[in-house]
């Protein structure tokens, strides 16, 4: 019990109004997103597509290396929407990397993101700042409806 406790936190938004929303979790973590929007036109962002294994968990060994992460690190994670979830190292973290590198996704945050075994989710690894961002599908659709619609003109089919 005491496990899902100190796990419900770091998922459930405090409030229901977008702007008193913290867009990544409990401050008190001191985790903070690498500023996307501030990224120069040459990122050291690593992009990967993985599916979710039947335990949820995440196998892409070059994002973990870019991030520096080895087996046992000890990690937190922090909802950034019901679409995203922010993955850090923390010393006090309750999840560990696998020994073989597989990313855990503990199952509060696949229930939350409406994650299931066989999805497909976008890693965006920020190895500058040792944080990796799991994106769901329904994120990706959100980004490429809102870039096309920044488009002057839009798609036309």
């Amino acid at each position: 019990m005491a496990v899902f406790e100190t796990f419900v936190p770091a998922v459930v938004p405090r409030s229901t109004s977008r702007a008193e929303r913290s867009p990544i979790g409990p401050a008190s973590r001191g985790m903070s997103l690498p500023r996307l929007a501030a990224l120069p036109d040459e990122t050291a962002m690593l992009y990967r597509i993985a599916a979710l294994d039947e335990r949820g968990r995440v196998a892409e060994q070059s994002v973990v290396r870019a991030l520096g992460w080895e087996p046992g690190q000890r990690l937190q994670f922090s909802l950034v929407s019901n679409t995203a979830v922010a993955v850090h190292p923390d010393a006090a973290g309750m999840f560990t990397l696998a020994r073989r590198g597989h990313i855990p996704l503990p199952v509060a945050a696949r229930r939350w993101c409406h994650l299931e075994a066989g999805d497909r989710v976008l890693l965006a690894a920020a190895a500058d700042s040792g944080v990796l961002i799991v994106y769901t599908a329904r994120a990706l659709d959100a980004m490429v409806t809102a870039f096309h619609s920044a488009m002057d003109g839009g798609v036309t089919s």
